[in-house]
């Protein structure tokens, strides 16, 4: 079976978001602008919470599970923990860790897929099926089985994330690079005899960077929801430290009665993914960005 059915169903948000869309420059700099605001409000937020609110781990046993108030916005906890404090603390947490891992995901398979496109052949036929092997993997499964493999940890959920994801990647390089190497300036630089190292670095990169940006906005999305997943399960950042999926596993038994420790945590990832979501979209309007096909 080919592996780009089994994968479609992960990138279809990608898809659409690649997608230039038929908007108004006012439109997609309006939509670039909510989603910089959402981002920003949750992250000014996470700071500010670092020097008004508890420590996210302070526990008080007589205040546990309370709902809503003043004193606590999003209530308590079963061990009387600052919700609210916690899921703003577990903001730098998650963000980061799906920002590394989109950029770690990205410089691999950018430099892997322009290798592949530029030098053709018998390397890009082993380039390639190195790329369909992993994409061939339903994604949470693969990343299941490297977080199995390694002790379940921040170091595991990078790894494992970046395993699969640089393969995405890599396709995007080929298909622009194949272009690109039609291009004026890069038979000019071949035919200088420059080496294909330089060609590839210096001349071909900088003009991959543009749909690579557009489609990294979606993929800190699914980043995010898959630490979260993955923290929900326990097989990711180890407690007590404060992080969205974790702290909405910890509601689970009491969703009946605190539903507030699950409800708001949801809520500020889905604020987040909406956010990048939005400025995707944008940058794609904007830039010009065309690339449906390269991630079917």
């Amino acid at each position: 079976m080919s592996p780009a059915p089994r994968a479609r169903g992960r990138h279809v948000l990608i898809g659409r978001v690649l997608r230039r869309a038929d908007r108004t420059p006012k439109q997609a700099s309006a939509m670039l602008w909510t989603g910089v605001g959402l981002i920003g409000f949750v992250l000014l937020a996470s700071l500010i919470g670092r020097f008004v609110l508890p420590e996210p781990n302070q526990q008080d046993l007589l205040a546990t599970l309370q709902a809503p108030s003043l004193d606590h916005p999003f209530g308590t906890d079963e061990l009387g923990r600052d919700v609210l404090s916690r899921t703003l603390a577990a903001t730098w947490l998650d963000l980061g860790l799906a920002i590394g891992a989109t950029l770690a995901s990205a410089g691999v398979g950018l430099l892997v897929g322009a290798a592949a496109g530029y030098a053709g052949g018998w390397v890009e036929r082993i380039l390639m099926r190195v790329v369909d092997f992993v994409i061939a993997f339903p994604y949470f499964v693969f990343v299941l089985a490297v977080v199995a493999i390694m002790r379940p940890g921040v170091g595991a959920v990078v790894v494992a994330v970046v395993s699969f994801n640089w393969a995405f990647y890599a396709r995007l390089g080929r298909a622009n690079m194949l272009v690109l190497r039609e291009k004026q300036f890069i038979q000019a630089a071949r035919t200088l005899g420059f080496s294909g190292r330089r060609v590839v670095l210096r001349h071909a990169l900088p003009n991959l960077l543009r749909p690579v940006a557009v489609y990294s906005m979606s993929d800190v999305v699914v980043t995010i929801l898959t630490v979260a997943g993955l923290s929900f399960l326990g097989l990711g950042v180890p407690p007590p430290t404060p992080e969205w999926g974790a702290i909405i596993a910890s509601g689970q038994p009491y969703l009946t009665s605190a539903w507030w420790i699950s409800t708001f945590p949801g809520i500020v990832v889905m604020i987040v993914g909406l956010g990048f979501s939005l400025v995707g979209d944008a940058l794609a309007e904007r830039l010009g960005v065309e690339h449906e096909a390269v991630v079917k």
